[in-house]
């Protein structure tokens, strides 16, 4: 009985601190989107002011799904034309992700769209790149800078461009509490163990087996 009492404790043992080693990985959570709280461009052409603007609106930036034109911040007016930032797979970039190293944030923007639509017309600039940016573990505050260079392809666009947003991460609902909520059950049957181990060995010699009716 001495033995199988403790296996049984270090059986149990192990299973605590294995279930304490996932729970303490368990904060690595996914990150829902990126929630922008300032942002700027700086780009010399006809649509460095617009792009200023929207990128200078709080919007969301959302991860592993692809946003209309509508969804991360508002469009801006002018003229008859309607200006937008989008996320769209139709250069083959995967929707946008994003990881947490310690203090640096990397960011998949690949898939993010700078277009304009008037009247059922529509034109796109893809504006977008992976970067790696600063993060505060603390706060939860991001920056990231990156630039882009427009080909002679992209008309009106053409010419380098700096952009730069920044503000903080969502974390998505994960199921981290049922994870620490098993921990203690099982730190609780352990502290049970223990127990009637130390009953019975108040009341029985060590070197006498056990006797059971």
């Amino acid at each position: 009985m001495k033995h199988s009492t403790w296996g049984l404790l270090g059986s149990t043992l192990v299973l605590v601190l294995c279930l304490l080693g996932f729970a303490g990985r368990a904060e690595a959570h996914p990150i829902s989107s990126l929630d922008f709280t300032s942002g700027a461009v700086n780009m010399d052409g006809r649509y460095g002011r617009v792009l200023d603007r929207l990128f200078g609106q709080d919007g969301s930036l959302t991860m592993g799904s692809f946003q209309s034109m509508s969804d991360i911040v508002d469009p801006v007016s002018r003229g008859h034309k309607s200006f937008s930032l989008f996320t769209s797979g139709m250069t083959g970039a995967a929707a946008p992700w994003a990881t947490i190293n310690g203090s640096s944030i990397t960011v998949d923007l690949s898939s993010l769209f700078f277009g304009w639509t008037r009247q059922g017309e529509v034109r796109a600039w893809n504006i977008g790149t992976k970067v790696t940016g600063l993060f505060n573990p603390q706060t939860l505050e991001f920056s990231l800078a990156w630039d882009h260079l427009f080909g002679e392809g992209d008309g009106k666009l053409s010419g380098p461009a700096t952009f730069f947003v920044q503000g903080k991460i969502n974390y998505g609902d994960v199921a981290a509490v049922p994870v620490v909520t098993t921990t203690l059950l099982f730190g609780t049957g352990l502290g049970a163990l223990l127990w009637v181990w130390r009953r019975k060995a108040a009341t029985q010699p060590w070197g006498q087996p056990v006797l059971s009716a």
